[in-house]
């Protein structure tokens, strides 16, 4: 299984263009690995999983296109995850010359109605819909699709993370939730992920949040995950999803986190598991 990581950012991206805080001006002046775009990820080059207002741009800066993509997951309805003008793209005539694949779209009811909103058809967009709820499944001809309940969005409350399977290796993406609700656990137990891609939005806030993590949940995470046998100690583990806010420059928080055993993701990383 291949993994790029696209983008590794919360909503607000590093720089974010109004603020002035530590990181985002150390991000201006240093750029590299500092720079951060909205969070994306592409699987075996043939998976996307969410798709915000970024992920143009992060396929030109990180030499990638998206022509072989016959998959793409969602994982909820807020636009750092889903830019549905990015579909809209998919339109015949804005690719005249090239044949792409259709798309199996997997999203939550959320999804789907912004998509209804766009008003650009499904045959004209070459997709088909997999709506999906949380705990259900989908078997494709090259993935098993499980969906997780996020901690995430209460007042719509279908928010998702995703573990996808290819046969190989399984991969749980969690780029928007806090810490799972007990319900989720049961669905986890002996999963034995090969690759853990989790979100540490909230970075060094000292308090807990009811919608995302930050390192003191993510350590609570990965311990719950190893304790139900869903993680082994093979498994690889990313963080991702840093808001500026919370999270210090790339070098600082890459020392944060590798001392409770967690990588830190950057854009245009590449993970040949």
């Amino acid at each position: 299984m291949k993994i790029t990581f696209l983008g590794t950012a919360a909503a607000q991206g590093i720089p974010m263009p109004y603020c002035d805080c530590v990181t985002c001006t150390y991000a201006r002046k240093f750029h590299g690995r500092n720079i951060r775009k909205r969070c994306s990820y592409l699987v075996n080059d043939d998976l996307l999983v969410d798709m915000g207002p970024d992920l143009f741009a992060a396929c030109a800066i990180h030499d990638v296109d998206l022509i072989n993509v016959k998959y793409t997951l969602i994982t909820h309805s807020h636009l750092d995850h889903i830019f549905v003008q990015n579909l809209g793209l998919r339109t015949r005539g804005m690719h005249n010359q090239t044949e792409l694949p259709q798309l199996k779209l997997v999203a939550p009811p959320s999804v789907m109605t912004l998509l209804n909103a766009y008003g650009a058809s499904d045959e004209g967009m070459n997709l088909q819909r997999y709506p999906i709820l949380p705990f259900e499944s989908l078997n494709f001809t090259d993935y098993h699709i499980k969906s997780l309940r996020a901690k995430h969005m209460p007042n719509v409350g279908d928010a998702v993370n995703y573990i996808i399977d290819d046969g190989s290796k399984k991969v749980l993406i969690a780029s928007d939730t806090a810490i799972y609700e007990d319900m989720v656990w049961a669905h986890l137990e002996n999963q034995k992920i090969d690759v853990l891609i989790m979100e540490c939005t909230k970075g060094l806030k000292q308090e807990s949040s009811s919608v995302h993590l930050n390192i003191k949940d993510l350590q609570f995470m990965i311990e719950k995950l190893a304790g139900i046998h869903a993680i082994t100690e093979e498994t690889a583990i990313y963080a991702t999803h840093f808001s500026h806010q919370h999270c210090p420059p790339h070098d600082e928080l890459g020392g944060v986190l590798r001392s409770i055993g967690v990588n830190c993701a950057y854009d245009g990383l590449v993970l040949e598991v």
